[in-house]
């Protein structure tokens, strides 16, 4: 079953340049070795199982291992023009395709530009920052995955916080409250300092369980209380990571009085280095969790 998709909608559409020749790009969307590889894959995840019946009317079935959770993406191709056009139904359940997604491939010189589009559903437009962040991730896959071994990775992470999105858009902005989860699970918070406008910077220190220390530091580019947040990131102290400078985009979204949490670090250099902030980040977040659901009973 295809739930409808609203043509009142725009569609989603993203744009990448490759290195890679047309043909290439193409045939690594159908070949289910390649697509193992890098098509809805996450930093810590493991490809489990991966179908594909190219064939207009055929179908595809991607699995991954996320932790105890198996992800599953199923659709149908509707369109093979090789090595130009490539359209496909997705969706989470194999008799329930939602969206319809067209891929699009050009010369464009010595390699390829390639349009992707998705056609939503009203309930997938509610996410799309969090499905443009998707496909950009996987675009870079792709790059990867067709010979630009140096193309950045990209950390996504979703989370529901129980408390209204003005009062975590408090908890990730302000000192005091910084002070109680910006770090990963098992270390201690030192400092937390901030200067919060547009160019302002912000700065906080951590301690291992080890007696490690770990310094981090940005500069908030995009500030539109409470709804986002974007900001630079760079290890300043750290002795396991590089010192390269990411990107940090967080999106709130409240709803029946709590908030959902689009969590975007963009400009990775490796996937080892995207699975330890996935990790990082994954344990200061249930720490922010219980910060905010402690305010949100509380007078704060």
């Amino acid at each position: 079953m295809l739930k409808r998709i609203d043509d009142a909608i725009p569609p989603l559409t993203i744009t990448r340049r490759f290195a890679a020749p047309p043909a290439l790009l193409f045939d690594a969307w159908l070949d289910p070795k390649a697509v193992g590889r890098w098509l809805f894959r996450t930093p810590t995840g493991q490809s489990a199982h991966v179908e594909i019946d190219a064939r207009v009317g055929g179908g595809f079935a991607i699995h991954e291992q996320r932790g105890e959770i198996l992800a599953t993406h199923f659709g149908e191709y509707v369109e093979i023009e090789r090595p130009s056009r490539l359209v496909f139904t997705l969706g989470l359940q194999r008799e329930c395709s939602s969206t319809r997604i067209a891929i699009d491939i050009r010369p464009d010189g010595v390699g390829s530009l390639l349009t992707l589009t998705h056609h939503m559903t009203t309930e997938a437009a509610a996410k799309s920052f969090a499905i443009r962040a998707g496909w950009a991730g996987i675009l870079e896959g792709l790059a990867r995955e067709t010979g630009e071994a140096d193309a950045p990775h990209r950390l996504i992470l979703l989370r529901k916080f129980a408390a209204p999105r003005a009062l975590v858009f408090k908890c990730l902005t302000e000192p005091q409250h910084m002070m109680r989860w910006l770090c990963p699970a098992r270390f201690q918070v030192l400092f937390a300092e901030n200067d919060l406008r547009i160019g302002g910077k912000w700065r906080s220190g951590m301690r291992s369980p080890e007696g490690d220390d770990f310094i981090h530091h940005g500069e908030y580019l995009e500030i539109d209380a409470p709804a986002r947040l974007v900001m630079t990131h760079q290890w300043e102290r750290n002795h396991l990571e590089p010192k390269a400078l990411t990107t940090l985009e967080m999106e709130l979204v409240e709803q029946n009085g709590e908030t959902e949490m689009t969590f975007v670090q963009s400009g990775l250099a490796t996937a080892e280095s995207a699975a330890s902030h996935s990790n990082g980040w994954t344990g200061a977040f249930d720490y922010l969790a219980e910060l905010a659901r402690e305010l949100a009973t509380s007078d704060h």
